[in-house]
């Protein structure tokens, strides 16, 4: 099984067809309830879910043969940048143009996917690069690291120029997604996320940040910045999905678990994360209910965008541990 990330790389990253019908979740078996395997203890480790997550998992885990209970979806591609050893899918637009990461032998890029044509995302003078989100004008927001930095800084590329759009003041900048009113959802801290990590939303020059509650990332945001989703760490083991919807914050939990992460939220209400460290399943959330998702045969499936189409992007692990991106055809949401 192939392993990408180790714990020091974690750091530098985060100190960086389909089933016709089906009701709700499977049952959790009891290690899937928690956080299993994962040392939570370790700083580092927890850091990486601000992230990709982590992309080794212990042996044995039965691989997935849910597709999705959803109908009406047209099905998984998968999206491989060539020569690298990984590959991962972070945010789509309206257009079906896909921003994400591939790690190859001699780092970690953000790319540009459109049509199957991949165009290489590097911030000037870094040695990590990754593109989360892109909005229908085309504008691309990410996070990079300079070589001896402390923390991650934050990007926007717009008309082929990089612009820094770091908070000030902070050691880690996080933005996560742009919309198609160039609102951006995100988040920043310094030295304990636990503590002192706050979500935000960029409005131009303006930030403003979530104060209710300590240790919060804003995620997708709608245009207008109606409604935002995002992911609240109560706690190294306990962290929860939520939305805020003109102020009235909704927390959930996938159902039976302790870990789940809302990733983004399309323009009609419906939110994407996945559920479980290790293990993980993909899910969406709307008026109709919780819905998991996986890619067939997958090790872990995790989706990190929804588009106005109800397309969906992530990444899983294949059976022998190959982390590849993927798009999920939507139902032609409005």
């Amino acid at each position: 099984m192939k392993s990408f990330y180790s714990v020091a790389a974690l750091a530098a990253l985060l100190l960086a067809g389909c089933a016709d019908q089906g009701p709700t979740s499977p049952p959790l078996a009891p290690a899937q309830r928690g956080f299993s395997s994962v040392q939570m203890t370790d700083d580092e480790t927890l850091m990486s879910f601000m992230g990709g997550g982590i992309e080794d998992v212990s042996a044995g885990v039965e691989l997935a043969s849910l597709v999705s209970t959803q109908s009406a979806h047209t099905g998984v591609t998968s999206i491989d940048v060539p020569g690298a050893l990984a590959t991962r899918a972070y945010g789509i637009n309206a257009a079906g143009e896909i921003v994400g990461s591939y790690t190859d032998a001699t780092g970690t890029y953000g790319y540009l996917w459109t049509n199957g044509n991949v165009t290489k995302i590097q911030f000037p003078g870094t040695i990590f690069t990754e593109a989360w989100g892109i909005n229908p004008q085309g504008d691309i927001v990410g996070r990079y690291r300079r070589a001896g930095a402390a923390g991650l800084s934050g990007f926007m590329l717009s008309d082929g120029v990089f612009t820094d759009i770091s908070v000030p003041g902070h050691l880690n900048t996080l933005p996560t997604k742009i919309n198609a009113t160039r609102d951006i959802a995100g988040c920043f801290h310094d030295t304990n996320f636990l503590v002192d990590m706050r979500g935000y939303v960029q409005r131009g020059d303006r930030v403003t940040s979530f104060e209710r509650l300590r240790s919060t990332m804003h995620n997708g945001v709608t245009p207008g910045g109606g409604l935002i989703a995002g992911i609240y760490f109560e706690s190294a083991t306990l962290v929860h999905g939520y939305t805020l919807e003109r102020g009235v914050y909704t927390q959930f939990d996938a159902p039976g678990a302790t870990f789940t992460e809302a990733w983004d939220v399309s323009p009609t209400g419906t939110v994407v994360g996945y559920f479980n460290p290790e293990t993980s399943h993909g899910f969406s959330r709307d008026a109709d209910g919780f819905t998991v998702i996986d890619v067939p045969g997958a090790l872990w499936t995790r989706i990190f965008g929804i588009n106005p189409r109800g397309d969906m992007v992530g990444s899983y692990a294949d059976a022998s541990g190959t982390v590849h991106g993927f798009l999920l055809g939507g139902r032609g949401q409005k």
